[in-house]
């Protein structure tokens, strides 16, 4: 009997772990607007054609716009 309560608790935990990671930002395409997929896809193939597997743990970000950022005249 505990047992199957504690497997019941540890399943709604994941459930709700997993659902509470996308959210709308994520609903389209999975990733957020600033990731720079033009990199990513550059990579991906590179390791492909290497024979090498890419797992990304930090996607790579956009470069910032360095004329916005205030520069000092």
């Amino acid at each position: 009997m505990k047992r199957s309560i504690f497997l019941a608790a540890g399943m709604s935990l994941a459930l709700a772990g997993c659902a509470a990671t996308g959210g709308a930002r994520h609903a389209n395409d999975g990733y957020g607007s600033d990731v720079d997929m033009g990199k990513v896809v550059a990579v991906n193939q590179w390791a492909e054609t290497k024979g090498a597997r890419i797992m990304w743990i930090n996607l790579p970000q956009k470069p910032k716009n360095l004329d916005s950022a205030g520069s000092v005249n």
